[in-house]
């Protein structure tokens, strides 16, 4: 597979399916994380959560959808989207991107097409003019030094407790 065969594109409905197997088989591989959590989550009852979320998301001008694709189909995707800061009443910054899912078939891994997706997500929020981006990166997660390479710092940490 050449770098040239792949090509970054606004995501459609005609994706969904494709960008639910994607984000399946990442979530998947982040079970190392936290096994029992994802126990609680069946396939069939996340995909009709995550594409019918994501079809609603299409029609927002404040969400973005990426995918990418060779002559097989849809190989990779990025989603985000620009939304109030949670302290935005103190702070001066009202407007925060996320970049909610960056999910690559591990086939095409390592080629430089989560690269070319997380450039286009964020070249839409420069011309949004967002100034903060946010990212939800689990400490033992490998995309750590990807994200970082995208001059991400780790800000904080998020902490979990389960009843016992």
């Amino acid at each position: 597979m050449s770098e040239k065969s792949i090509t970054i594109r606004p995501g459609e409905e005609k994706d969904l399916d494709a960008f639910f197997e994607l984000y399946w088989i990442s979530s998947t591989e982040h079970t190392q994380y936290n096994e029992e959590l994802d126990a609680l989550k069946p396939k069939e009852k996340c995909k009709e959560f995550i594409v019918s979320g994501q079809k609603d998301n299409i029609k927002d001008k404040n969400q973005f959808f990426f995918v990418a694709e060779d002559e097989e189909g849809v190989v990779g995707v990025v989603t985000g989207h620009i939304g109030e800061r949670d302290e935005s009443k103190v702070y001066m910054t009202e407007k925060m991107a996320y970049i909610d899912e960056l999910c690559v078939h591990p086939q095409y891994r390592k080629n430089g097409i989560g690269k070319k997706l997380m450039a286009k997500l964020l070249d839409e929020f420069d011309q949004k003019d967002v100034k903060f981006i946010g990212a939800g990166v689990a400490y033992k997660n490998t995309a750590l030094d990807f994200y970082k390479s995208f001059g991400f710092n780790p800000e904080g940490i998020w902490i979990t407790r389960m009843k016992k």
